[in-house]
């Protein structure tokens, strides 16, 4: 426990100390992604549908953005709080401001925040002063079964998601391995 608590206690202060070295209006990881998403949004054409919702196009797929109700079709402008790259489209076709767009919790402010408070250490634990209703109390480990094999995956890949696959080692080709690998030229 004493590790962890000093682990807490540096991370505190050297996110602190990032935090006020930092000068833009967002996060450092907020900023990237603003960029990732403002390079995507330059071959992407804009049309109006009304005063508050557009239309963004890209080849043969199209997404409506709502900027009063910050929402994109693609549903990334509402998850993350940051304008998707079909935002960013439409922010930069109207002249607005994009960082009125982002959430409050992407700010260098609120990041500074998040570590204003310190994790103080704890003295020997030699001296602390129990009382003896506490030290009576047995922990038990939690009475599970623990299953055989290897755990689930818990997490699902979104649309947006990346997910780097594996080459076969025979024939370099995607979606098997060198086991399954068919191609009898190689072999």
């Amino acid at each position: 426990m004493e590790s962890l608590r000093a682990l807490i206690q540096q991370w505190t202060y050297t996110n602190r100390k990032k935090a006020q070295k930092t000068t833009t209006f967002l996060t450092p990881t907020a900023e990237k992604k603003l960029v990732d998403n403002f390079v995507e949004s330059l071959t992407e054409n804009v049309k109006p549908i009304n005063e508050t919702m557009f239309e963004v196009i890209e080849l043969t797929r199209s997404w409506v953005i709502n900027l009063k109700e910050k929402t994109c079709s693609c549903n990334r402008f509402q998850l993350d709080e940051l304008p998707c790259a079909h935002a960013l489209a439409v922010i930069k076709e109207m002249n607005l401001n994009v960082y009125n767009y982002c959430s409050g919790y992407y700010t260098t402010r609120t990041w500074l925040e998040t570590y204003i408070g310190s994790t103080y250490p704890v003295h020997n634990h030699t001296t602390w002063d129990v009382p003896q209703n506490i030290k009576d109390i047995i922990v038990l480990p939690p009475n599970q079964k623990i299953r055989s094999g290897r755990p689930r995956k818990r997490r699902f890949l979104s649309e947006w998601d990346t997910k780097k696959h594996n080459r076969c080692g025979k024939c370099g080709q995607h979606g098997h391995n060198r086991k399954t690998c068919n191609n009898q030229a190689i072999k």
